[in-house]
């Protein structure tokens, strides 16, 4: 029997990881809660939910997150924004959470008249236009990046202030979202983008970091750093991410663990399974027993 979506409540929490604050803690009118996490492992996939009468933005900081809305997949890395709408069902199609770290935050419109304090009329206006986003996932960067940053802050030292600052943060970077779905395509560098096809078309060899800059003519620390700043994540995680993927495929067609850990050029079986793990949150042998193979 499939699971039947549950209206999913964020609490209060504050760790090294996660840190949550509900609108009982800021007092942000429209504010439903705005949150942050940062993990170095693999979680278990988010069951299908969703968020009464909330708008829901995700920010990738850093990682790769998969999400699935109406039998639709979305892959996420960092420097995307995605966007589920009110009381739209969404989960992360039965994939598990991968190494991420990430701003969330869900807007409630139930009341225009007491939102972000805005005027009733130009709240009603932003609502609407927001209903009319032509795009679930559009790329930040610049202004918006540092609005979430600075709301992050204002937030973790609510005040007066701090609530007039991060409501009007939040005003403004919600009309940059609705500009930048005019032009939310991928802006790679020619350079970036070739070697990350590149790696995905040769994910079975081994991929060396120095082997990638001097193909591309960069040195080291100028290409970890271009790399980070363009696909969102390091270049050491985007081919261990895709390794893993390529591993599952392997798996789900009968190979076995030791035998994928050889195809994909781990140095062994043991390392291989470690990287699985702190992808998926499994191992490969549950992997496999997971998927009845």
């Amino acid at each position: 029997m499939k699971n039947q979506p549950i209206e999913w409540q964020d609490y209060f929490i504050n760790t090294k990881e996660r840190k949550i604050f509900t609108y009982k803690e800021t007092k942000i009118p429209g504010l439903h809660m705005f949150g942050y996490h940062h993990t170095s492992h693999a979680l278990a996939p988010l069951n299908i939910h969703y968020h009464k009468n909330c708008f829901e933005f995700t920010y990738i900081i850093e990682g790769n997150l998969d999400f699935s809305v109406d039998k639709q997949n979305f892959s996420l890395s960092g420097g995307d924004m995605f966007i589920t709408f009110p009381n739209e069902t969404h989960d992360t199609g039965n994939k598990p959470m991968s190494l991420h770290k990430i701003y969330w935050f869900q807007l409630d419109i139930s009341d225009p008249e007491h939102f972000l304090f805005m005027d009733p009329h130009t709240a009603r206006t932003l609502i609407k236009q927001l209903y009319q986003l032509p795009d679930r996932v559009i790329q930040i960067k610049g202004l918006s990046k540092n609005f979430l940053d600075e709301i992050f802050a204002n937030i973790s030292q609510i005040s007066q202030i701090n609530r007039t600052s991060t409501a009007f943060l939040l005003s403004a970077l919600l009309c940059q979202i609705i500009k930048n779905t005019a032009s939310s395509a991928s802006h790679l560098t020619p350079d970036i983008k070739y070697i990350s096809h590149y790696i995905q078309e040769h994910i079975y060899d081994i991929l060396t970091i120095e082997e990638l800059a001097k193909q591309i003519s960069l040195s080291v620390s100028r290409f970890k750093q271009k790399f980070k700043q363009q696909i969102g994540t390091s270049p050491r995680n985007y081919i261990n991410f895709h390794k893993v993927e390529a591993a599952k495929k392997l798996l789900q067609k009968g190979e076995n663990v030791t035998n994928t850990a050889m195809k994909l050029n781990f140095s062994s079986s043991n390392y291989f399974s470690t990287v699985f793990h702190r992808y998926t949150s499994i191992s490969p042998t549950e992997f496999i027993q997971n998927h009845h193979l």
